[in-house]
């Protein structure tokens, strides 16, 4: 009875080493996997610190390149009302033009029909 005692007690000894095992076992990788995600936490904390630096950079420089579009803008403004009076000059040529030749496309309309008419 002894001997069979004695087989259970070490049996229960061999279980709750394998029982103490696993669990150390356990606590390792849990260990491994939280300093794995501190790691990563530390990297999100480092590039929320950088980030208001960062789109005030970019909020400035957006503001910088809309005051050089609107001073573009006024430019070419500028330019168009420096050349529109050369566009009204080139507008009242081409009507000039079209005034002139059209009764002499007509005429010459009305000389060829007559022409065609005394062949025929």
């Amino acid at each position: 009875m002894n001997t069979m005692r004695r087989d259970r007690m070490s049996l229960t000894g061999i279980g709750v080493v394998l029982i103490g095992i696993a669990f150390m076992v356990m606590a390792i990788y849990m260990a491994w996997t939280l300093n794995n995600l501190a790691n990563v936490l530390r990297g999100i904390e480092k590039t929320v610190e950088e980030m208001p630096q960062q789109l005030d950079d970019i909020f400035r420089e957006t503001g910088e390149m809309l005051n050089h579009t609107n001073v573009t803008i006024s430019e070419v403004n500028d330019k168009l009302h420096t050349l529109s009076p050369l566009f009204y000059m080139v507008h009242d040529v081409g009507e000039m033009s079209r005034k002139l030749t059209t009764p002499l496309a007509r005429f010459s309309m009305k000389k060829r029909g007559k022409k065609e008419k005394s062949e025929e």
